[in-house]
């Protein structure tokens, strides 16, 4: 259910929240450090931060960091910035009208699914990915390399 962009828009925002508080990461070290795309990562990053989500400085020691803390930024706020997540209310079997009242084949079942991955973007934070993926690459306490746990389906 997630794009390639909401994937590379989370894996920035995970490697914004490991680096050191007021620090501006430039734009080519968190592609790197997450495997996107660095022109394309550029741009899910402006996008954030018209969303309020990141801070962007230009010149010398500029970049992009959180601009807020990790542990208040949720999935479902970083995927708003990047989609339409109320597209995701609409049937994909009908031409989009379909409710309690006038339910498709599938909609119970869809309902629930729907409903299950939207808490789980509503209750996951930017700062418990991010502890996650320190501890699985620092299992010694050794610093960290590479982002993300987050993978493409």
């Amino acid at each position: 259910m997630l794009s390639q962009s909401g994937i590379h828009a989370i894996r920035a925002m995970v490697a914004l929240a490991a680096a050191p508080e007021l620090e501006y990461r430039d734009v080519a070290g968190i592609a790197s450090s997450t495997g996107s795309p660095r022109n394309y990562l550029g741009k899910i990053l402006l996008q954030l931060s018209r969303h309020g989500l990141v801070e962007s400085r230009k010149g010398l020691g500029g970049g992009f960091r959180l601009s807020r803390a990790a542990a208040e930024i949720r999935l479902i706020d970083v995927m708003a910035s990047i989609e339409d997540v109320g597209r995701w209310s609409a049937c994909v079997f009908t031409s989009g009208i379909c409710s309690d009242t006038n339910p498709c084949m599938v909609h119970a079942r869809w309902s629930r699914a729907r409903e299950a991955f939207l808490a789980f973007l509503r209750d996951t934070t930017i700062a418990e990915l991010a502890t996650h993926e320190q501890e699985k690459a620092n299992p010694l306490g050794v610093a960290a390399q590479s982002c993300c746990a987050i993978k493409p389906f």
